[in-house]
């Protein structure tokens, strides 16, 4: 049958399965007249998609592959208790060493005084240095009232 005719017959409504296959295979082969080259999208678009239908189909009616059976696997309190328990002292002990490490590194006295460019930390060497150099620069009360009144 010519495939123009085949191809009216389509477009109405009016082929049979054998006559859809026919039209389906002349545009899948190579040699397609120009008038006609217009149609071959649309079959090989049909043709695809027959395709996807199918594996689709074959998927649906294949049985889900089934995963190798494992052990039970039960997590309780427990575990979760032992878990928590062990997070918190490792925190805790990671605290400690970062502090001890801390405080090492700035092993010096807590109080102390620089004289002269030196370090001192003798707190009776501090106290009459200290006593010293106020004396030094202590006014008496005629000084004080003269330096105000002036």
């Amino acid at each position: 049958m010519n495939i123009e005719t085949l191809l009216a017959k389509y477009f109405e409504g009016e082929t049979t399965c054998e006559e859809e296959r026919e039209l389906r295979q002349f545009f899948a082969k190579g040699i397609v007249p120009e008038q006609l080259n217009m149609y071959r999208p649309m079959f090989a678009f049909f043709e695809a998609e027959k395709k996807v239908n199918e594996r689709e189909k074959q998927a649906i009616e294949a049985p889900p592959p089934i995963a190798p059976a494992r052990g039970k696997q039960r997590f309780s309190l427990h575990h979760a208790l032992l878990y928590s328990l062990s997070g918190i002292a490792v925190g805790f002990l990671l605290l400690l060493s970062i502090t001890g490490i801390n405080h090492s590194l700035n092993a010096k006295p807590e109080s102390y005084v620089i004289i002269d460019g030196k370090q001192y930390t003798d707190a009776t060497l501090i106290r009459q240095q200290a006593t010293a150099a106020f004396e030094e620069v202590s006014l008496n009360e005629e000084e004080m009232f003269a330096a105000l009144f002036e």
